[in-house]
């Protein structure tokens, strides 16, 4: 079975694929949630974008730590060992990943703080790794 999984490299192409998105993905969210009153809807965007954080924040790490996972935990170690004074924040989109909330009000807190942390950190490491800021980078 290994045989016929395809081959991924951890590195900024990869990333690439986590960061140019990001900014996107939060604004599609925060969106989602406006007067949404749907607790079932809130709950699944909840999850949705809190993964979407946790993989986003292993991609900054991607080049470094050369390694790639899909499990958020690992992902989040990962990360944490990187940006230690954000620990605490991506330990709460971990939390809400595995136990979402449907409390609009604390997601888009949280959106807009880490939220808006993560589309800095993603655009300071677009103009290093893809200042042209391709979809699709070629792989290295």
């Amino acid at each position: 079975m290994r045989d016929n999984l395809p081959y991924f490299r951890a590195d900024t192409t990869l990333a690439n694929e986590h960061l140019i998105n990001i900014k996107s993905h939060i604004d599609q969210a925060k969106e989602d949630l406006k007067d949404n009153e749907d607790k079932e809807d809130i709950l699944d965007c909840c999850t949705w974008i809190m993964k979407i954080i946790i993989r986003a924040g292993l991609a900054l790490i991607m080049e470094e730590e050369k390694q790639y996972t899909r499990d958020l935990y690992p992902a989040y170690e990962a990360f944490s060992r990187y940006y230690p004074e954000k620990k605490e924040k991506m330990l709460q989109a971990l939390e809400y990943a595995i136990n979402p909330t449907n409390q609009t009000k604390d997601i888009s807190f949280y959106l807009n703080d880490m939220g808006k942390w993560m589309i800095e950190a993603s655009e300071e490491w677009l103009s290093l790794h893809n200042p042209n800021k391709d979809r699709n980078m070629l792989i290295q």
